[in-house]
Order: C-alpha cells, then sequence, then structure tokens
C-alpha cells in the first residue's frame, strides 16, 4: 500500500526527462490496485505544478517587490509536460494488463488536456498535448468518443486562451498600461454586442444539437446504470472538500486586507495560505468540470438510449401490426377452409359408392 502523501512527494519530485518520467511509471504500475487514489492525487498535483510539468501551477503570491513577482511567474511557467507523459506512459502500460488506469483516469483527462493548454501559449507544447491524443486514438486506448471530448476539449483549451488574451490586450495598450474608456464607444459596442447576442440554448437543446451534429451507438443498459452509479460519487457531493473550502479565512479572498498586514513574516504566511487554498480550489474545480463533463455525456446517452428505445417502440408497433394482419387473413383462411369441409361428406369411408362396370358388360352392350 502506498500512502498519498508517499504519491505527493513522488509527483513533486518529477521533472520531464525520459528515466524520471518511467521510473514513476514503473512505480504507480507496482501500485495500480490503488488507481483510483493514485489518479486523484495526479489531478490534485496537475493543478499545483508549473506549465512544464504538467505536460510531461500557476500559483498566485502576495509579494513586495516586482522582480520577487516576476521571478516566480517565470519560474513556473517554465515547467508542464511531465503529468501529461507520466499520465500517457501509464495509461498505455496498463491497457495490456488489466486497464484500471484507463478506466480512472479518463474522467480526469478531458479537463487535464484544456486545463494544461489554456495556460500556456507555446505551439510546440500543444503540438505535444495533440500528439499524445492522436497516439491513444491511433493504438485505440479509448473509443471514438472518448478521443472526440479530449479533441474538443483541446480545442476549448486553445479557444480560452486565445480569449485571455484578448481581453488583456483590450485592457491594455501595449506598454503594460490600462486604455482610458470612451463613454460613447463603450455604449456603442455595448448595443453592438446586443445586437449580435443570440438566444442561449437550453442544456436539453445544446444535448439534443450535439446528438444529431455526432451520434453515439445505443448505449446498453449495463453502461447507463454503471455510469449513473459513478455519478452518484461526485465531486458536487464531496462534504469534506466543500467544508475545507467554507473554513478557508477571509483573507485569503478579500484583497482589502493585505492593508492590515504588518511584516514580511505575515506575508509570507498568508501567502502560503493562499497558495493553499488556490491549490484546493483549483483542484475542486478541475473535478467538478470533469463531474460536468461526465453529467453532459450521461445527459446524451441517456437521450440516445430514449432515442433508440422510441425507435425500437415504433418498429415493434409497426411489427404488431403486420402480424395483426397476418393473424386475420389467417384467419380468414382458416373460416374457409372450415365452411369448405362443412360441404364435403361426413364419412368417406361408410359412402356407398356404386361399382365400376366390368368389360364384359360393357362390349354386352
Amino acid at each position: 500500500m502506498v500512502s498519498e502523501s508517499q504519491l505527493v512527494k513522488r509527483f513533486s519530485e518529477l521533472s520531464t526527462s525520459q528515466q524520471s518520467v518511467e521510473t514513476l511509471s514503473l512505480f504507480l504500475m507496482h501500485h495500480r490496485r490503488q488507481s483510483q487514489t493514485i489518479v486523484h492525487v495526479w489531478a490534485k498535483e496537475l493543478v499545483s505544478a508549473s506549465i512544464d510539468r504538467k505536460i510531461g501551477k500557476i500559483s498566485f503570491c502576495i509579494c513586495f517587490a516586482v522582480e520577487w513577482i516576476s521571478s516566480i511567474f517565470i519560474f513556473n511557467f517554465l515547467e508542464k509536460k511531465a503529468f501529461l507523459y507520466v499520465a500517457n506512459d501509464v495509461i498505455q502500460h496498463d491497457k495490456r494488463k488489466g486497464g484500471e488506469f484507463v478506466k480512472d483516469f479518463l474522467p480526469m483527462l478531458a479537463s487535464a488536456v484544456q486545463h494544461i493548454v489554456s495556460q500556456v501559449d507555446d505551439a510546440t507544447i500543444h503540438k505535444t498535448v495533440k500528439r499524445i491524443i492522436q497516439i491513444w486514438n491511433e493504438r485505440q486506448i479509448y473509443e471514438p468518443d472518448a478521443i472526440k471530448l479530449l479533441k474538443t476539449s483541446f480545442e476549448n483549451g486553445i479557444q480560452k486562451k486565445e480569449s485571455d488574451d484578448e481581453d488583456d490586450d483590450e485592457q491594455t495598450n501595449g506598454h503594460g498600461k490600462r486604455k482610458r474608456t470612451d463613454p460613447s464607444s463603450t455604449s456603442a459596442s455595448t448595443s453592438k454586442r446586443r445586437r449580435k447576442t443570440k438566444r442561449k440554448l437550453s442544456l436539453r437543446e445544446e444535448i439534443r444539437r450535439d446528438l444529431a451534429i455526432n451520434p453515439i451507438p445505443v448505449p446498453v443498459v449495463d453502461e447507463v446504470i454503471k455510469m449513473l452509479q459513478e455519478l452518484e460519487n461526485s465531486p458536487s457531493s464531496d462534504a469534506d472538500v466543500r467544508e475545507k473550502i467554507a473554513a478557508l479565512p477571509i483573507e485569503v479572498s478579500d484583497s482589502n486586507l493585505l492593508k492590515n498586514l504588518r511584516d514580511k513574516q505575515e506575508a509570507t504566511d498568508l501567502y502560503k495560505l493562499v497558495q493553499m487554498a488556490h491549490g484546493l480550489l483549483e483542484e475542486y474545480n478541475l473535478r467538478l468540470e470533469s463531474e460536468l463533463r461526465s453529467r453532459r455525456y450521461a445527459a446524451k446517452m441517456l437521450l440516445g438510449y430514449i432515442q433508440a428505445q422510441d425507435r425500437q417502440i415504433e418498429y415493434e408497433e409497426k411489427l404488431l401490426e403486420d402480424y395483426k394482419n397476418k393473424l386475420s387473413k389467417l384467419n380468414t383462411i382458416r373460416d374457409e377452409i372450415d365452411k369448405h369441409k362443412k360441404n364435403l361428406p361426413q364419412d368417406v369411408n361408410n359412402m356407398q359408392v356404386p361399382p365400376l362396370p366390368s368389360a364384359g358388360d360393357l362390349f354386352a352392350r
């Protein structure tokens, strides 16, 4: 048995080197009976890791000097590869040994892919993530529906990154200074935005549209039941984490209280507290995003199942009507046979049939 603290230590020592990835992969495979715990810690440490380690945290800090902020931010943004590398290695080895990790990693991968891609503007890293998804597709590690979901998450991550960059560009003038906004231009742009706004589809309408564009195979009853059972232990019902979040002190969320800091030690303590809260919230958000995708897929699966049952009912009704018509024809034929039987002699064996004339009788005439 491996403890969660041991797993955290192992993940904290992970680097992007091949030896580091393979060593950790072998360690995890040795403890694959604890795959659910391992995947949970992997997701938790992923959101607290830096860019290079994630792919292969961006942590917010409270500090006094601009140089300190810059150095920490640059350091955190230079990592992010190792976590996806080790997941890829474990998943591919596990495919041949039972598939526990293949199954347990799947709910987390879509959120992880979007999380990683949306935080880094690096074509090489994006290409790496895309290549890993392609390998899973080529080697049939996951079903086509799961691969399609991962590709969609990748595109959503790219769009989110581009959207965040556009927002930053709109708020600054290229020199790091915020633009002055003209009230008239603001109202004009707002009116344009209102004219472009379309009615937002409901969740049911979105699922119907998605099912029409990307139909799924007819789900088996056991698959539907299994999916619903897995959602019973969803992150949204995790009372322990919700209590931890509710118990966080107000200092981690109210920046106005920063002025009450008296010395560097208090600032350092508050920084550690904020960093812990950030890791807790981001890991929980990652799990909630994964749950949302699972619930959407479950809704899509249920809708697909209902539609399949409707089609089956329609087919069975037509089949029933067809056989009713055939039965009616058979009843008509049976009535005709019964009517014909009544016109036949009752006892053929006792009928008095006159004998046929002999040859002599014929020539005698």
